[in-house]
């Protein structure tokens, strides 16, 4: 058994005994003590809490509320400095188109399909006709007199908009365009009744645009109507024609059949040819005569030139203009400046973390930024760029 007492070396090497004045604990190897790292340095959290959300406010207070009393200024002021407006508002309904219940009946018969229904009877074809340049450029072309303080002003709409170009198409393109702008239209679908508002700066010339509107709409109408009249008629004639001369060949067999057979009703097989073709002679007689009737109404529809619409409420000047709606204005700018407010804090609180921390997109964004005021200050810089030679060529 190895003793726990130790020998310790002297100055000269020798081994000596232990004294009795030195203790026989074995004394504990020194532990290097370590120290815990230093803190790392605060960091933003990448989530935004509702705390980070208020602190980005605050922190950029003064411009969200500069771009928010600034777009709601420029809206309530561009509202006040705004020119006075007035609507125009009138009413009309489609009459019914034409029956088409002979022409129809007797289509049915010849097994000819001409349709069911008239999609040009349907309001949404008025709607769409109001926008059509069939529609809007007569309506440029007409004559206007509008009071203005140097007085009264006559000519076409493109005259009164002041639209000046040398090319002709042009002015057309850009007359019709603002007509567009100023004529707005609605339809009920419970009744049919078609609205059409008509805004201008001038009342008068409102009520004029909705007037000559209502007119030309009315006149396309007759027009197209008396056409397809016109169409319709044309047909039932060359058919008329035709069964005209079936019934006629039809009575001429009936005849000629009497003529052999005086004494036909002591044969029941003569008696029953005599029906056959008595029968033949009435349906074609009856074919002839609705042809005749489909005729003669397509023949007054062509030359009709009653009123296809009628107006239920007409144009009337306005009493006073529209409101200007600045109230709303300003606040929808408000909205939107408060709203632009927030988007640029949150971007430049997002910028200046990253600049603290100098991450590499920050670093690239300040070279392309410097690079980028070079290339205003200096344009002959991207210009040069574009003939030096590549490193690699």
């Amino acid at each position: 058994m190895v003793s726990l007492d130790t020998e310790r070396a002297g100055k000269d090497g020798e081994l000596n005994p232990p004294r009795q004045s030195d203790s026989l604990a074995v004394s504990a190897p020194q532990r290097s003590v370590i120290m815990p790292p230093p803190p790392p340095p605060f960091q933003r959290s990448e989530e935004i809490s509702v705390v980070g959300f208020v602190n980005v406010i605050l922190r950029n207070r003064v411009l969200i509320v500069s771009l928010t009393l600034l777009f709601g200024f420029y809206n309530g002021y561009k509202s006040v400095t705004s020119g006075k407006s007035y609507s125009v508002e009138s009413q009309f309904l489609v009459k019914g188109s034409r029956s088409g219940g002979q022409l129809g009946g007797l289509a049915a018969r010849l097994g000819i399909d001409i349709g069911g229904g008239d999609a040009s009877s349907s309001p949404q074809f008025y709607l769409d006709l109001l926008e059509s340049k069939v529609i809007l450029w007569p309506i440029a072309q007409k004559t206007y007199a509008v009071k203005s303080d140097s007085g009264v002003v006559t000519g076409d709409l493109i005259k009164i908009f002041r639209i000046k170009d040398p090319r002709p198409i042009v002015r057309r393109a850009k007359v019709i365009d603002a007509l567009k702008g100023a004529i707005s239209e609605t339809s009920s679908q419970k009744t049919g009744v078609i609205t059409v508002v008509v805004n201008s700066g001038n009342p008068d010339l409102a009520v004029q645009i909705s007037t000559n509107l209502l007119a030309e709409i009315n006149v396309y109408n007759l027009a197209r109507r008396q056409e397809q009249a016109a169409g319709e008629r044309e047909f039932v004639q060359s058919q008329m024609d035709e069964k005209r001369a079936d019934l006629r060949q039809a009575e001429g067999n009936l005849r000629d059949f009497l003529e052999r057979n005086r004494l036909f009703t002591q044969s029941p097989e003569l008696i029953l040819e005599r029906q056959r073709l008595l029968s033949e002679v009435n349906m074609r007689n009856t074919l002839y005569s609705t042809m005749l009737q489909a005729y003669e109404s397509a023949r007054i529809e062509e030359v009709r030139n009653l009123s296809v619409i009628s107006v239920i409420e007409p144009p009337e000047v306005p009493i006073q203009p529209n409101a200007r709606g600045g109230v709303k204005k300003t606040l929808t700018g408000l909205l939107i400046g408060f709203v632009l407010g927030l988007v640029v804090a949150f971007l430049r609180d997002k910028l200046a973390q990253n600049k603290e921390a100098q991450t590499d997109d920050f670093v690239e964004f300040s070279q392309l930024r410097k690079e980028a005021i070079g290339d205003l200050t200096h344009p002959w810089r991207p210009i040069s760029r574009l003939f030096r030679p590549r490193p690699d060529a």
